[in-house]
């Protein structure tokens, strides 16, 4: 599975999914809002290999606006991984020291090594700063 993201202004991107070569799904977002959350789920799930977190189950075919909502019944254990990739994303961001990571995701039934979140740190780094240089119009590819 193909996730493009496409830099539409300042402040909105599309993103875009495509399967066997096909377009399958596409929304426009808010940039501050949703870019580095879903850059963050990329990161979290490719690394620790999940299936069934959001992009996992887009891959199984589910549309994104299916697993939008706090009380949807299809994303209970995407809530799960949610939390994991929220304090990911806090560390990322400077909001959360390290130490607060792992008392932060103890309700959840991953183990994340220390080596294991600093290459998902690392990596949404890499991908933020090559976002933070495209051009309006450009576009960021991941593989899924």
């Amino acid at each position: 599975m193909k996730i493009v993201f496409t830099k539409n202004n300042p402040s909105t991107h599309t993103v875009s999914v495509f399967k066997d070569g096909k377009k399958f799904d596409e929304v426009m977002l808010d940039t501050k809002t949703y870019f580095l959350h879903d850059l963050s789920h990329y990161c979290v799930e490719t690394e620790l290999r999940f299936t069934e977190g959001f992009w996992g189950m887009i891959a199984q075919g589910y549309k994104m606006e299916q697993l939008a909502g706090k009380t949807n019944e299809l994303t209970s254990e995407l809530r799960q991984i949610e939390r994991l990739v929220g304090a990911t994303q806090s560390v990322y961001s400077g909001y959360m020291p390290l130490e607060l990571f792992y008392e932060n995701i103890k309700a959840v039934n991953y183990s994340v090594s220390a080596d294991v979140l600093e290459n998902v740190i690392k990596e949404i780094q890499a991908f933020m700063n090559e976002w933070n240089y495209l051009a309006v119009g450009q576009r960021l590819e991941l593989e899924f």
